[in-house]
């Protein structure tokens, strides 16, 4: 009779110790899935540093290909130019010297007669011993000087087939960086959407991270050229609070300062994008626009706060936008392409203040 007493007052005691013994294996599965999403996490981000990293040393792999390309290029350049001029004066060089063949064949000369049919072709003459033997003192200056434009026009004439050379196997090493570049802008879209959705926080403090990281090593950068020029080679502080001008995502590097043609430095930030991809003005102001061979389609945006914002390579520009046209900040401006000198889809961006280019890097990367 005492038992279903006992057991009612053991019973809240059985239910207690009965719950902590189901807990316990609950509590340990939940840190258990804790771990491993954290683990996951971790992966996720290691897996977007290294793409990141890929994608900024191929970056930097194009920038120097391109900018060995535009030296070399503007070394063709001069050379043919040389070669016309040195060709203009191996022209009037040589017809000076075919008159001293004439007059020294017509005059007797027995050297000139042998010389003239022994010859295989004019230039062969021209430089015949016989000739010089035939030349008077003012005639030998003119055989040397032409001797040696023809000796300076060899030289010219390999130089540029080298540097034509030269060219074409950086232009196919160039093809194959601007391949891996586009399958690592995917991967990186991937992983960068990836984590964007499955680990939003984590994502934000990644992002914030790297902008921090890039704006401090910019602003190092920006204060040794400062020092190096005696002048301020940074970003004014108004163009804090701007729009990114690739509000689709993008992808750059802080190239600024980098070798171009004929001991130009590149004066602005190059941003990987698709094709299309959006581009907006960074600040209100009125628009320009603009072809050029170099930079191909334009725009240049006089913003009201009195910097202007140039955007180059451009592939087309939307409906309603001419030169005058008033734009809001944030308002598309264009569209991203590889017209001009671009070898990829990209977006040349410029800043412009006080009649000088500086670095838009740090303000980029703030923005964007």
């Amino acid at each position: 009779m005492m038992y279903p007493r006992i057991f009612r007052l053991l019973l809240p005691l059985l239910l207690l110790a009965l719950l902590a013994v189901v807990a316990i294996p609950a509590s340990a599965q939940t840190k258990s899935q804790v771990e491993k999403a954290k683990t996951a996490e971790e992966r996720a981000f290691a897996a977007l540093r290294e793409a990141d990293a890929e994608l900024a040393q191929g970056l930097e792999d194009l920038e120097r290909i391109q900018g060995q390309i535009y030296n070399l290029e503007w070394r063709i350049d001069r050379l043919g130019d040389a070669i016309v001029e040195y060709g203009d004066n191996v022209d009037t060089l040589e017809e000076r010297a075919r008159n001293l063949v004439y007059e020294a064949y017509t005059g007797g000369g027995r050297n000139m007669v042998t010389a003239a049919f022994s010859a295989n072709d004019i230039q062969e003459l021209i430089t015949s011993q016989a000739l010089y033997d035939e030349a008077t003192t003012r005639d030998l200056s003119q055989l040397d000087q032409l001797a040696a434009v023809n000796r300076q026009m060899d030289r010219l004439t390999a130089e540029l087939t080298d540097k034509e050379t030269e060219v074409q196997a950086l232009r196919v090493e160039q093809e194959s960086v601007v391949a891996h570049l586009q399958e690592d802008r995917e991967k990186a879209d991937r992983l960068h959407d990836e984590a964007r959705k499955k680990y939003a926080a984590a994502y934000a403090k990644y992002k914030a991270e790297q902008a921090r990281k890039a704006a401090a090593e910019a602003r190092a950068r920006a204060a040794k050229a400062a020092r190096a020029s005696g002048g301020a080679a940074g970003v004014p502080a108004a163009t804090q609070g701007v729009n990114c001008p690739l509000p689709g995502g993008s992808y750059f590097i802080d190239t600024w300062g980098y070798p171009r043609s004929g001991g130009r430095t590149h004066k602005g930030t190059d941003m990987l994008a698709g094709f299309g991809a959006k581009l907006v003005a960074m600040r209100s102001g009125t628009v320009r626009l603009n072809y050029h061979p170099l930079g191909g389609r334009q725009v240049y945006v006089y913003g009201d706060d009195g910097i202007t914002y140039y955007y180059a390579h451009l592939s087309s520009y939307p409906g309603g936008l001419s030169n005058g046209s008033r734009v809001s900040q944030g308002q598309v401006v264009g569209y991203v392409g590889s017209t001009g000198n671009a070898t990829t889809n990209v977006l040349h961006l410029g800043m412009i203040v006080g009649g000088r280019y500086v670095n838009p890097y740090p303000t980029v990367r703030a923005a964007c």
